[in-house]
């Protein structure tokens, strides 16, 4: 059974490498050969391989707004993301008949197979970081998360 406290404490982990790859990724470009690569060997950003996770799960469900929500990045950030998703093939951009303005997104197959390796490779590093967090008390996960909550806010 996995704690709450773990939980919270992985959560606070995910948001600090978010956050750290967004700037990251602000201060560098990709090169042409990255571009070009195919789908499975591309260097995706974390961002991306979440979107693909969260379409997969609920295809037809996601828009940019709601995207952003959840995995509590800016609207730019996730259209930006999304976009080189779709110009990849991973993605397709729909509207639904009740409504023609908002966009939603949807899987594509080799979106989805991805989306199912980054999923299985979650789950054993989040495995990994559960064992690491039953090393440490609850007190202690309180100071790491305040740390790395504090910390994520100087980046």
């Amino acid at each position: 059974m996995i704690s709450k406290k773990y939980q919270e404490t992985f959560n606070a982990i995910q948001g600090f490498i978010l956050k750290k790859e967004r700037n990251i990724t602000r201060r560098t470009t990709e090169n042409d050969k990255t571009k070009e690569a195919q789908p499975s060997t591309r260097k995706w950003t974390i961002t991306q391989l979440h979107i693909l996770s969260l379409v997969n799960e609920n295809p037809n469900g996601w828009n940019n707004t709601l995207l952003s929500t959840e995995l509590n990045v800016s609207k730019p950030a996730v259209t930006k993301a999304v976009n080189a998703l779709i110009e990849n093939d991973l993605l397709l951009s729909t509207k639904k008949a009740e409504n023609n303005k908002e966009v939603y997104y949807d899987i594509t197959h080799p979106g989805r197979e991805l989306a199912v390796e980054h999923d299985k490779l979650h789950k054993i590093i989040e495995g990994k970081y559960y064992d690491l967090f039953r090393t440490f008390s609850e007190e202690e996960l309180d100071v790491v998360i305040r740390f790395l909550d504090g910390w994520s806010k100087l980046i």
